[in-house]
C-alpha cells in the first residue's frame, strides 16, 4: 500500500509522519480486532500504530500482551470527531 489516503474494506489507513493509522470504527465484529492484528503482524506498521475504533477493545488487550506489543488509550484534547464511546488506542511494538 502507498503513503497516501486510502480507503480499504478493512478501515481508512493513512500515514502522519512515519506513523499508521487505521479508523476501524464502524465495522462489523470481528473485523476491528482482525485488521489492527494483520497490520501489527505485517510490515507495514513499523514501530507503532494508531486506531480509531468504535469502543474500548477489551478482546484486543490479551491478543496484544501475547505480541508483546504496548498499548494505551488517548483522548486527544477537542477532538470532535470522537463519538461518545469512541476511543484512540496507540499501539507500540517491542523494541
Amino acid at each position: 500500500m502507498n503513503r497516501s489516503n486510502a480507503q480499504t474494506e478493512r478501515g481508512r489507513r493513512w500515514y502522519v509522519g512515519d506513523r499508521l493509522h487505521v479508523d476501524v470504527r464502524g465495522l462489523p465484529c470481528p473485523e476491528p480486532l482482525v485488521t489492527v492484528l494483520r497490520l501489527i503482524d505485517g510490515s507495514e506498521v513499523g514501530d507503532g500504530l494508531t486506531a480509531l475504533v468504535s469502543q474500548e477493545p477489551l478482546l484486543l488487550y490479551p491478543e496484544l500482551d501475547a505480541r508483546g506489543c504496548r498499548y494505551r488509550m488517548v483522548t486527544p484534547a477537542g477532538d470532535t470527531l470522537l463519538r461518545d464511546g469512541e476511543v484512540v488506542l496507540e499501539i507500540e511494538r517491542s523494541k
